[in-house]
């Protein structure tokens, strides 16, 4: 359910990009709010139960409570290095009331400190709960990250930096978890997988975790990466909670509730995927089925005495499901009415140009690719010529870089005019399916001009400034960055009105001789450079004069 945010670390992240990671963020921040609501419950269940009789629950109640004491602590610390993260970055944020839209900046003292030097975290935590996410003012960022989570140690990760500090903390809790629950611990599946190495396409090779996450990553990514680690420390509570719950047998105590448990395989589903949750009750007789209308649908349990719910996902938004439980009881069913909410996000096709703001004919042109929450190995590519409305057709071929990073491709165009890039996925392991497309205007390479320093062609120049310039070629708006500068190897001189014949220099720079003639000339003489071979990454060849007034 989570973004591929490694494969967005171009240099130019577009805001689609930025509001893709916000609205997830935003998702499971929600999300998160739901869980832990449920862990609530489940503790107040707890409760109860051990009210009403102490001596049976007494094991696994205090092993519940220690379950939460070390949850607990985990929870706020990942809060304050998340939190922390804003705080470094900012002082302040950008407000909407979203209400009635006016917007305006207002001052929070992100940044500022309490008197035992910690920053404010509540102050940050609810405005991130208020306004969501947007109030991150860089959020593609991938500097201050860096710094603020590996202190300056990325090569070589100081055991006592942030990154290396919250690693160990969630190693600790993995195994103190473990040791709480003993042989019961094999029961539930603990995600928080931070040990060992881990494949880099960045890198093309395997790599830490926390250099995988957080080196050089953008801002509103590793604020979503610390979200993602508090709900795996909340699912891992939830299902420790759960299993001490059910090792309580509805014969042992006295209750007047039973809980419903929706399980959902995410709670982020791509428009057009499919919502999957297993159903059920917190104490059941595994001999007895239930029975569950769910959304107007009946289902019965199963063994393990969940109900396997699935439903297709076509319109975005925040969805519901409700239901109620029907629970056989001294030859009756008492009803249990239960709700869930998800949100399905319409597909979004990415695609960052890495280099520039258009791509050129003859050359090849990086671009990034990406469909939030889908594996970068998944999404396929391919070229439409022309653009919409009629535009002028090109014609380009794309493929993956074999260099890069699975979310980097090649456009390579062989003519001018516009194209179209198709982005298709795979989703729920189905044949692709369309997920956006961009038009993109494909332009020839400019032809270079001559330039002395800073003087165009045409330009008048002082006698004296001759000898400090130099001749340089220039491809005016040209936005593709070349991997090596264009140069002057030859150049043919003439001063206008001068009597001497011209001379071929080699280089860059004018000569003595050339000097000498420029000096013995009139003021408004001219001085032409011509004959100026280059070749631009086209292929093409081009022959460059260029003419400059003597000031």
């Amino acid at each position: 359910m989570y973004l591929v945010y490694t494969a967005m670390l171009a240099l130019n992240v577009s805001a689609e990009v930025l509001n893709g990671f916000k609205t997830v963020g935003d998702a499971m921040d929600k999300s998160n709010f739901s869980v832990g609501q449920k862990i609530v419950d489940s503790y107040e269940q707890f409760d109860r139960a051990h009210e009403n009789n102490p001596e049976k629950t007494a094991v696994q109640y205090q092993k519940a409570q220690e379950v939460r004491k070390l949850s607990k602590e985990l929870k706020y610390y990942l809060d304050t290095l998340s939190y922390g993260l804003i705080c470094y970055t900012q002082d302040k944020a950008e407000i909407k009331d979203h209400e009635t839209g006016a917007k305006s900046t207002v001052t929070l003292r992100l940044g500022a400190n309490d008197d035992a030097s910690q920053y404010l975290i509540d102050t940050v935590k609810n405005v991130v709960r208020k306004y969501g996410l947007e109030i991150i003012a860089k959020p593609d960022n991938n500097n201050d990250g860096t710094r603020y989570f590996f202190e300056g140690t990325e090569d070589n990760p100081s055991p006592t930096c942030r990154v290396m500090t919250m690693k160990q903390r969630i190693i600790d809790y993995k195994h103190k978890l473990k040791e709480i629950l003993g042989e019961d611990s094999s029961n539930i599946q603990i995600a928080l997988n931070v040990e060992g190495e881990y494949w880099s396409e960045h890198a093309k090779k395997m790599v830490s975790w926390e250099h995988l996450n957080f080196d050089n990553t953008i801002i509103i990514a590793d604020v979503v990466v610390m979200s993602r680690l508090r709900s795996e420390v909340m699912t891992a509570e939830y299902d420790a909670i759960k299993m001490l719950y059910n090792q309580i047998t509805a014969d042992d105590f006295k209750f007047d509730k039973v809980n419903t448990l929706v399980r959902p395989k995410t709670s982020l589903v791509i428009q057009g995927g499919k919502y999957e949750a297993q159903i059920g009750i917190g104490a059941f007789d595994s001999r007895a089925e239930f029975r569950a209308v769910i959304n107007g649908q009946s289902y019965v349990s199963g063994e393990d005495g969940l109900v396997n719910y699935s439903t297709m996902c076509n319109a975005p938004g925040e969805k519901k499901i409700t239901g109620t439980l029907y629970v056989k009881k001294d030859n009756n069913e008492e009803e249990y009415p239960f709700t869930e909410s998800y949100f399905v996000m319409e597909p979004i096709a990415v695609v960052s140009l890495s280099k520039m703001n258009v791509v050129y004919s003859g050359v090849d042109n990086p671009v990034s690719i990406s469909v939030p929450g889908v594996a970068a190995k998944d999404v396929e590519a391919t070229i439409r010529a022309g653009g919409a409305g009629g535009k002028t057709a090109g014609a380009a071929t794309i493929s993956r870089d074999p260099q890069g990073k699975a979310s980097d491709w090649i456009i390579r165009p062989s003519k001018q005019g516009r194209i179209t890039v198709v982005v298709a996925a795979k989703t729920d392991g189905k044949v692709s399916r369309e997920m956006g497309t961009m038009e993109i205007r494909v332009k020839k390479i400019p032809e270079p001009v001559i330039m002395l320093g800073e003087y165009k062609s045409g330009s008048s120049v002082m006698k004296g400034e001759f000898s400090a310039l130099k001749l340089r070629l220039v491809m005016p708006d040209f936005d593709f960055q070349l991997p090596t500068p264009l140069k002057i190897s030859q150049f043919e001189f003439q001063v206008q009105g001068s009597g001497k014949m011209g001379q071929t220099i080699n280089g860059s720079q004018l000569n003595p001789e050339c000097l000498s003639m420029i000096n013995s000339a009139r003021k408004g003489q001219k001085v032409y450079i011509d004959n100026v071979m280059v070749k631009t990454p086209d292929g093409v060849q081009h022959n460059i004069n260029a003419m400059f007034r003597i000031k």
